[in-house]
Parts: structure tokens; C-alpha cells; sequence
């Protein structure tokens, strides 16, 4: 069975940007893992660190479980992820325990820099995780295994998903390369990141409706029109990371059917 790990810097960005994708490989019998950096401490304007991050993992394991998926945080702070040893021993670790045949993160340019950090970390990790004589290490604050997971056997395939807002730094709109049609399961990409309700609850005091969840369907609504006369509504971008070392063929149409995916080549 194949695998993919979705691993980004905070709970619910997977929500935001790639659930509908991880959806639709989950119904095409793919075993699908979630992972954050962070538990999103810094998360809230009323509690405390280790109070909101608490709640923050249990909503994330929640919305994993909709997909019928694991969820692992490796247990950073928000604001301090940073590209470093340490750091890169522990997510290589990570996909060493997944072993994931795709992996999905944030671009390499997005709007702060634990994102930023992350992707750059995911990317050296994945290469990494295949090296016999590379260490690996534990998420912070685990039990070090008795057995340490053995090298991947291959380096997975690697796509970054959309930026926040589908913008640059100059917000300009950010291209994809690969367009994902997750219009069957928008409602339920929905149902995902709404089990984050210390986030939804927070913005719809802040704005007086659910405009989390309005935020994430227009975004979808956006990249929909990339798909041309199709008739969808709402869609998911990718770029594929084609450097030294990486796969180049395409996973997701083999995975999902042309019906579903369009490479904008």
C-alpha cells in the first residue's frame, strides 16, 4: 500500500492547503499520515502555551482521524522552527518511521518563516532518511525507541502545496503546476478543518461568522478556475520538487485518474 505524509508547521495548515488531496488517496487505498512541527503554543489570545497547545494536538488527532489517518507532532515552538542539525535529525526520523512514497509540504517561499523552514527541512530530511549513516532522532519530548527505524529505501517523491493566500511575498499569485479537482470532498475537507474549533471560534468571534471555513472554500473556489471549462469548484496546487536525487514522474494522476488532476505543463 502506498503512503503519503503530509507534514507542515502547524496544526491546520494541512487543512488549508492539501486535505481534499490526502481525501481522495485515502479513498484510492492510500495510507495517509499528518504531522506538524508545532502544536501551535502560541495559538490563542486568552490561554497559556501549554494549555492551548494541549487542546491543539487533541483537535489535530481529530481531524486525522476523519481520514483515517495518524497524526505526529514533533513537538517544536511556533516561531522558532528553524533549519538546523537537530531539527533535521528528528524529521528525518520521522520519515523514517512513515516511510511515506509521497511526502506534501509548504512551498519554499510562503508568509512566515516556520513555514519557510519547515519546507526546507522536509526537503534535506527526505534526501537525508536514506543515508545508513545518518543518525536520526525521536520528536522532542518522546521516549527514545528501543530500535531506531532502518534508512527508506527511496527517496520519496516530493510536492509543495500552495502558499497562504495562493500569494508570493510580492503577492503575486503563486503558479501550480499541478491542479487537484477536490470538489467531491470539499464538505469534508471542511468537516477537517473545522475540528480545529480553537482556531474556528477564535475567528468567528473576531469576524462574527465562520469565516475560517469560508477563507479555506474560497481559496479552493480560486484555484478551481485553473481547471479551465472543467466543471469544478473547487481544486488544490501543487509544484513538484524536480532537483538531483528527487522522483520526477507524476504520483497523483496514476493515484487519482486524469479525471481528477491536471498538470499545467
Amino acid at each position: 500500500m502506498p503512503t503519503v505524509l503530509a507534514l507542515m508547521a502547524h496544526p491546520d495548515d494541512i487543512e488549508i492547503t492539501c486535505a481534499g488531496t490526502l481525501l481522495l488517496l485515502k479513498a484510492a487505498g492510500w495510507d495517509v499520515h499528518l504531522a506538524t512541527m508545532t502544536a501551535g503554543d502560541l495559538g490563542s489570545a486568552t490561554l497559556g502555551p501549554v494549555a492551548i497547545a494541549r487542546i491543539r494536538r487533541r483537535e489535530a488527532a481529530a481531524s486525522a482521524a476523519l481520514v483515517g489517518a495518524g497524526y505526529t507532532c514533533l513537538g517544536f515552538k511556533d516561531l522558532t522552527i528553524q533549519h538546523a542539525e537537530r531539527p533535521k535529525r528528528i524529521v528525518a526520523g520521522l520519515l523514517r518511521a512513515v516511510r511515506p512514497d509521497l511526502l506534501i509540504t509548504h512551498p519554499p517561499r510562503d508568509y512566515m518563516a516556520d513555514h519557510e523552514e519547515t519546507s526546507r527541512l522536509v526537503r534535506e530530511a527526505a534526501f537525508a532518511s536514506t543515508m545508513p549513516n545518518w543518525a536520526t532522532r525521536p520528536p522532542i519530548g518522546a521516549r527514545r525507541p528501543t530500535r531506531t527505524p532502518a534508512p527508506c529505501d527511496h527517496v520519496p517523491a516530493l510536492l509543495y502545496a500552495d502558499p497562504i493566500d495562493l500569494v508570493d511575498w510580492q503577492g503575486q499569485r503563486a503558479p501550480a503546476s499541478i491542479l487537484v479537482d477536490v470538489s467531491a470532498v470539499i464538505d469534508r475537507k471542511a468537516e477537517m478543518l473545522a475540528a480545529h474549533a480553537s482556531q474556528r471560534e477564535w475567528l468567528r468571534q473576531q469576524h462574527g461568522e465562520d469565516e475560517y471555513l469560508h477563507w479555506m472554500r474560497r481559496l479552493g473556489a480560486s484555484r478551481a478556475t485553473e481547471f479551465g471549462k472543467r466543471a469544478v469548484t473547487h481544486a488544490e496546487g501543487f509544484v513538484q520538487h524536480l532537483g538531483h536525487g528527487f522522483p520526477k514522474a507524476d504520483v497523483l494522476t496514476p493515484a487519482l485518474g486524469k479525471q481528477k488532476v491536471k498538470l499545467a505543463i
